[in-house]
């Protein structure tokens, strides 16, 4: 997978975020609780293209991941770049 195509994937996750926090403050819950759960499926496949240090540890790895694809103060790219070449600087 090329890092803009990782990139535009972080955008959707990020999206998704949103409109799952804005699903639960109106419905009471978010989109896994529903017919829409396969949005999920974005999560996976960003983590799936992922470096294989975040899937080597599975809860220590599965952590750091979830903490850069959710650390909005850096951009779509930087997160693709680190996701992607296995760099840690959070």
């Amino acid at each position: 997978m090329k890092k803009e195509d990782m990139a535009l994937l972080i955008e959707v996750e990020d999206t998704l975020d949103d409109m799952d926090k804005t699903l639960e403050r109106l419905a009471g819950h978010g989109h896994a609780n529903g017919e829409f759960i396969k949005l999920d499926n974005v999560f996976e496949v960003i983590y799936h293209n992922s470096h294989a240090v975040y899937s080597e540890s599975p809860e220590e790895g599965q952590e750091l991941f979830f903490r850069i694809l959710m650390s909005r103060n850096l951009t779509p790219e930087q997160r693709a770049d680190i996701l992607m070449n296995g760099t840690v600087y959070i």
